[in-house]
C-alpha cells in the first residue's frame, strides 16, 4: 500500500483537484484507492458529491481523544465507486487543531488509523488531501505518509509556500527518522505566458529531477467537472485536464515510480528561497501584502495602474490571513489603496500617508 499525501500551504494550487482527479484516475486502472479528505473545509468530499453538511461520521472520529466519539478509519468510509473511497471531512474537523495540543504522539494519530485499519478490501493507494495550512493535521498527513506530491502553480507564491513545506518535510525525517519521497507537481499551467515557462524551469532545475514529467494545464473543463461533484475523466475524458490526470495516474503506477527517489534536502528549499529573492530584487519585484482572516478578494489599485481594481490587481491568499502580489514598477513614490471585498482601505501596515486634494487618505509606497 502506497500512501501519498498532497500537500501545499497556499491554496489555489490545485491541491484538492490533484487529490480527487488522481484518487480517480488511479481507480481508473483498476487499482484500489482510498482518498482521505484532511480539509476542515472538506472541498474534496464535495468534489466527490459528497455533502459535508450531512455527514454524521468523519475523519474528526478518526482523530479525536473523545472516546465517545472515537471511530476506526473503516468506519466511516464513504463508496465512491467500485474501486474508489472516501474518508470525508466537514468543519467540525476544524476542533482537532485544539483537541490534540498537548497531547502525545498527537502527529501520529492518522498514522495509526491507517495502520490499525480493518477492511475487507485491500487498498493499493491511500491519498491524504491535506489542510493549506501547516498545523497538526498536516502533519498528521506528511507523518502518515511515505511519498508526498507538492502541486506546484506558476506563481511566485507558490514557490514561497513550497519552500517552507520543505522545511517541514525535513524537520520530520531528522525527528521522527521517516524519509518521505518528496515530488513536485506542476499545475495550472499557462503556456502562453512567457512567466509560466520561467517558473516551470526553474522548478526543474531546484528540484533536481524530483518533479513528475506529467504536466498539469489550465483547462475549464476541471471547474466545470468540481461543480458537478464529478471527477474531470468522467465528466470529459477526451479533455486536456482529463489527459493529464490520466498521464499522471499512469506515471504514478508505472515500476518506474516506485522505485526509491532521492529525497528533497533543506538545500531544495534555500534554493527556492534563492529564486524568491531574485524575482523580487534581480527582477526588481515589489511585494506588497495585506493581512485578513475573513477577506475572499484584495485587490490593489493606485496611480500606478489608473486606480483600476480588476483581476490582474488581485492580490494571491499565500497563507492564513495573509495575502500578496508582485508589483513591478520603476524608482519613485506611489499613492495606492487595498480593495478589500469592494471596500477602499488604506494599508494598516504602512504608517506612509498622504491626504489629496479631495480629502481622500491614501497609502504611499516607495520603490527606490
Amino acid at each position: 500500500m502506497r500512501v501519498i499525501a498532497i500537500a501545499n500551504q497556499k491554496g489555489g494550487c490545485g491541491k484538492t483537484t490533484t487529490s480527487i482527479n488522481l484518487a480517480a484516475c488511479l481507480s481508473g486502472l483498476k487499482k484500489n484507492v482510498l482518498l482521505i479528505d484532511l480539509d476542515p473545509q472538506g472541498h474534496a468530499s464535495l468534489g466527490l458529491n459528497v455533502q459535508p453538511q450531512n455527514l454524521a461520521k468523519t475523519i474528526y472520529n478518526v482523530l479525536t481523544t473523545d472516546p465517545e466519539a472515537k471511530l476506526r478509519l473503516d468506519e466511516i468510509i464513504v463508496p465512491i465507486s467500485e474501486n474508489l473511497d472516501l474518508a470525508p471531512a466537514n468543519i467540525l474537523l476544524s476542533a482537532i487543531e485544539q483537541e490534540l495540543s498537548g497531547k502525545p504522539e498527537r502527529e501520529a494519530k492518522l498514522f495509526q488509523a491507517i495502520t490499525l485499519m480493518v477492511s475487507k478490501k485491500t487498498y493499493d493507494y491511500v491519498i491524504i488531501d491535506c489542510s493549506p495550512s501547516l498545523g497538526i493535521l498536516t502533519f498528521n498527513g506528511l507523518r502518515a505518509c511515505t511519498e508526498l506530491i507538492a502541486p506546484v502553480d506558476t506563481g511566485f507564491f507558490s514557490l514561497h509556500g513550497i519552500s517552507r513545506l520543505l522545511e517541514t518535510v525535513n524537520l520530520i525525517d531528522k525527528r521522527l527518522n521517516c524519509q518521505i519521497k518528496v515530488k513536485a507537481l506542476i499545475t495550472m499551467f499557462d503556456q502562453r505566458t512567457k512567466f509560466s515557462h520561467e517558473v516551470k524551469d526553474e522548478i526543474y532545475k531546484y528540484f533536481s529531477g524530483n518533479v513528475f514529467e506529467t504536466v498539469i494545464h489550465n483547462n475549464v473543463r476541471v471547474k466545470e467537472a468540481s461543480s458537478y461533484g464529478v471527477p474531470v475523466a468522467a465528466y470529459d475524458k477526451r479533455c486536456r485536464g482529463a489527459i493529464d490526470y490520466i498521464a499522471l495516474a499512469n506515471e504514478i503506477d508505472s515500476p518506474k515510480s516506485k522505485e526509491k527517489a532521492k529525497a528533497v534536502t533543506n538545500s531544495a528549499a534555500e534554493k527556492i528561497t534563492s529564486f524568491i529573492e531574485e524575482v523580487q530584487h534581480v527582477k526588481k519585484g515589489t511585494v506588497v501584502t495585506f493581512q485578513s482572516d475573513n477577506a475572499r478578494n484584495v485587490e490593489i489599485a493606485g496611480d500606478f495602474n489608473n486606480w483600476i481594481s480588476s483581476v490582474d490587481s488581485k492580490l494571491e491568499r499565500i497563507d492564513n490571513g495573509v495575502w500578496a502580489k508582485v508589483i513591478h514598477l520603476k524608482p519613485g513614490a506611489y499613492k495606492y489603496k487595498f480593495v478589500v471585498d469592494g471596500q477602499w482601505v488604506t494599508d494598516p501596515n504602512n504608517p506612509n500617508l498622504e491626504i489629496d486634494e479631495v480629502g481622500n487618505r491614501n497609502s504611499i509606497l516607495e520603490v527606490k
